[in-house]
């Protein structure tokens, strides 16, 4: 099909349908944000917003970034959610019944990111607060906001919404940390696993929610990596949760990715029965530990998305490189590709190396 636009291109792709061309949709906000705020914006694209940088670089920017916040959440009766930011902070603290937990997450130098440095979980002790919060939490779809960047995006990106980690990954990474959260495991798996229950609890009403919305495409934002998800912590906890949720979304139409944007070769193998239909910012070697080889072998003829190491636009990697790269990339999974980078554009980037990949994928066409 000739003339399509971005959103055609996207669907086909999943649909494993013929593209006009493949897409390049690499993730720019990190970079945009930073350089904006440290005044390092190249200068033509001074006074430029991002879209408009999109637009000038004829690429597609990552619809999730837009329509996140249109799934929210709302506290239940008797939970007080307090937050306060300075220069160099930001505090959360959750205040109900059943006591109180805080989180402390430390601002990157520009202030356009963060990174937890205390979590909400201290110790056991703090579960049947958290399970407390969760069990009284509701969600809700912004319909008016979803129309409202849908407008804004046009034809530029088919809309993409993220669920935030699940299982063992959210107790990991949101709640408890890795080095507190793997001895809690060790030492109290009941409790650890009791509390995994009530996040499939939360989790059967926000997916009951997102079943009845517009998306047709769902990302797990996920952040796998086996070094912090190992090979029987995956298998334990992390296919029963994609299995069950995959299987409910394709039942409502949807198709499903996941953010696997570590090094993930000892869990690839596992990618077959987890039910996803794509997987999102795999870092190929050097930056990953998998070859372009072996991804294709694991997804078995399921979508990559992105595929391009960060690492790669960064001024000790040249031109040819990274052109040869591209190709082979391109020769490797086209048309299963909605080609990006692993994992976005860092803010020492080259914004003109992210140009000449849209060139290079323009002039390849389809095979």
């Amino acid at each position: 099909m000739e003339g399509m636009n971005n959103r055609e291109r996207t669907m086909a792709v999943f649909e494993h349908r013929r593209p006009d061309r493949l897409l390049w949709q690499p993730r720019l906000h990190h970079w945009y944000d930073v350089n904006k705020a440290r005044g390092t914006l190249p200068r033509e694209y001074e006074g430029f917003d991002l879209l408009a940088i999109y637009d000038d670089l004829d690429a597609s920017p990552r619809a999730y970034h837009y329509f996140n916040d249109t799934v929210k959440v709302v506290e239940g009766e008797g939970v007080k959610l307090q937050r306060k930011v300075d220069e160099s902070y930001i505090y959360t603290k959750y205040v109900t019944p059943k006591g109180s937990l805080t989180q402390i997450e430390r601002r990157t130098e520009y202030g356009t990111a963060s990174l937890r440095i205390s979590y909400f979980l201290k110790g056991v002790r703090d579960f049947e607060v958290l399970k407390y919060i969760l069990r009284n939490q509701s969600f809700i779809f912004d319909k008016d906001l979803y129309d409202e960047m849908e407008r804004l995006l046009g034809e530029r990106s088919e809309p993409l919404i993220t669920v935030p980690w699940g299982s063992i990954q959210r107790f990991f990474i949101v709640y408890m940390g890795f080095q507190r959260g793997v001895i809690a495991l060790w030492k109290h798996r009941k409790e650890v696993e009791d509390l995994l229950m009530v996040f499939d609890e939360n989790d059967d009403e926000r997916f009951a929610l997102i079943r009845k919305t517009p998306f047709r495409i769902v990302n797990f934002g996920d952040n796998i990596d086996e070094g912090l998800c190992s090979p029987p912590l995956f298998e334990k906890y992390m296919i029963p949760y994609y299995k069950r949720r995959t299987r409910e979304l394709h039942q409502a139409g949807k198709y499903c990715t996941s953010h696997w944007d570590g090094k993930i070769k000892r869990l690839l193998p596992y990618f077959p029965e987890t039910g996803l239909d794509a997987l999102e910012c795999v870092p190929p070697i050097p930056q990953g530990n998998v070859t372009l080889e072996e991804l294709k072998e694991a997804l078995r003829g399921k979508v990559l998305i992105d595929g391009i190491p960060a690492t790669h636009f960064l001024p000790h990697i040249s031109d040819g490189e990274l052109r040869r790269f591209v190709i082979r990339l391109l020769d490797t999974f086209s048309p299963n590709i909605i080609v990006g980078i692993s994992d976005m554009l860092p803010p020492d980037g080259s914004i003109e190396k992210v140009r000449m990949v849209g060139g290079i994928i323009r002039e390849y066409g389809i095979k």
